[in-house]
């Protein structure tokens, strides 16, 4: 029955995409971060139903006529650079065969990111779209924190088979950088800040709001429940920035007291054994055989600094693996992964791949600190200036967990990217708050944002309306 529900559901898309392009991109992230395919049992676990929803977007683009111009921003440069840069250490990876596969799947991700910004723009098309990340792994940390509260909290928490979040680590982290925004759509959802134009949303949006801050902390025990060392230092690195965010602060120290004290609540003692392991990773095979992982990068990088090895480095023979090893013990002797995305990059790509992906992180997070810092004020933009700060925390997260992960090609990090660009471009070309409490007209204000219009990031001309308004002054 989940294959034809599936099923049905795509085949209903399709027209739907063809007609509207950029529910295709909805459609697509929907399909990538929650892999709804890989919970059915039957024929459509091995389909390609994310290739399909990205054939027929990319077909409705070609026909839509309200794409945007593809934004030229030092995010998207940075973009089209590691992409050429990839592409140029795949041409020299020791084990090509590999590593052509995962360049042409990752080039597709890098390809939808890139018509991301073409296809979603406005308040609601950004909102629906952050939403559509945020509760494609909220799904699962609903699903977990329930089950880690029925259990206990004694079994770890996993995601879908072969999936990109099929481990505890991996699902883990997903969490932790969807659990800002989960938190900030829930106080979006009570508060009204977006009117999607629906009446039944309007009519219950406090009782939605509310289910969406029940998935939000279930999606928080959940991350405890992966049983992940990765993902408890990933949320101990966002825990601070959510705890000063929230509201009735003192209400949640007196609740976790009492439930401490009166309830006598622990943690599992299964759960708290593998977490003491961060402090005894000497006596841990699982940890010490990451560092003989990460000295093996290492050495690569040093020896091969601007190209690396190449993707899938780790399914190189064991014995040039082991030969780049610092030291090697009995159960420390095939290749492996890095699990760390430092690591990872500096062995796939060296010194110069790690720092193209560097600055286009870095450049992501500060334009959406500009964001954050400038929407409220300028344009009145709440929810522009929330989802900011929930993505620039979601980011620490991805980080700090990413430490002990390799994830460096996963496609929840470059919709921030997207996301950031098409925000920002939001801002730019929002009407400041004084032109509205100057009278000026919300046409006259966004004219300048047709699909016609100016390009982004080049400056966007002042209305008519306004000039001659100063002429007449």
């Amino acid at each position: 029955m989940r294959d034809l529900l599936l099923l049905v559901i795509i085949s209903g898309l399709v027209p739907v995409i063809l007609l509207h392009p950029w529910t295709g991109i909805l459609t697509w992230f929907w399909i990538g971060l929650m892999n709804p395919h890989r919970l059915t049992w039957g024929f459509m676990f091995s389909a390609p139903v994310a290739q399909v929803v990205a054939l027929v977007a990319l077909a409705g683009l070609l026909l839509a006529k309200d794409r945007r111009p593809f934004p030229v921003t030092r995010e998207t440069i940075m973009l089209i650079v590691f992409a050429m840069y990839v592409t140029m250490t795949t041409s020299v990876a020791w084990v090509p065969d590999l590593a052509w596969m995962q360049w042409q799947d990752f080039m597709k991700i890098l390809l939808m990111t890139a018509v991301t910004p073409l296809l979603i723009y406005g308040e609601r098309r950004i909102v629906l779209l952050i939403l559509v990340m945020a509760f494609s792994i909220g799904f699962y940390g609903l699903k977990g924190g329930l089950f880690a509260i029925a259990t206990g909290g004694n079994y770890m928490v996993w995601g879908p088979p072969r999936s990109f979040i099929r481990g505890n680590t991996n699902l883990g982290m997903a969490m932790i950088m969807v659990l800002p925004l989960l938190l900030i759509s829930a106080r979006m959802m009570t508060r009204k800040w977006v009117d999607f134009g629906w009446g039944i949303v309007n009519r219950w949006h406090k009782w939605i709001g509310l289910a969406m801050y029940g998935v939000f902390w279930t999606t928080a025990i959940a991350i405890l429940a992966t049983h992940s060392r990765g993902a408890l230092l990933g949320l101990l690195a966002v825990a601070p920035f959510i705890f000063l965010k929230m509201k009735r602060k003192l209400t949640l120290v007196v609740l976790a007291l009492a439930a401490v004290t009166v309830v006598g609540l622990t943690v599992p003692d299964r759960l708290m054994s593998r977490w003491q392991t961060i402090e005894t990773y000497q006596e841990d095979r699982s940890a010490m055989q990451r560092i003989q992982a990460w000295g093996v990068n290492w050495n690569i990088a040093v020896e091969n600094p601007a190209t690396g090895a190449g993707f899938v480095m780790a399914a190189m023979p064991d014995e040039v693996w082991i030969s780049y090893a610092n030291w090697v013990e009995p159960w420390a002797n095939t290749a492996r992964a890095a699990h760390s995305i430092y690591f990872q990059l500096l062995g796939h790509h060296g010194f110069g791949g790690l720092a193209v992906y560097l600055l286009l992180v870095g450049f992501t997070f500060l334009t959406l600190n500009r964001i954050r810092r400038r929407a409220r004020k300028e344009t009145g933009q709440i929810w522009l200036a929330e989802y900011a700060w929930a993505l620039q925390v979601g980011l620490i997260g991805y980080l700090a967990a990413g430490a002990f992960l390799d994830v460096a090609y996963f496609n929840l990090l470059y919709a921030f990217v997207a996301l950031a660009v098409i925000m920002r471009r939001e801002l730019e070309e929002a009407p400041r708050a004084s032109e509205q409490a100057a009278g000026i007209s919300a046409g006259d204000a966004v004219r300048a944002t047709a699909p016609g219009g100016p390009r982004f990031p080049d400056f966007v001309p002042r209305p008519a309306s306004v000039e001659s308004r100063r002429g007449e002054a």
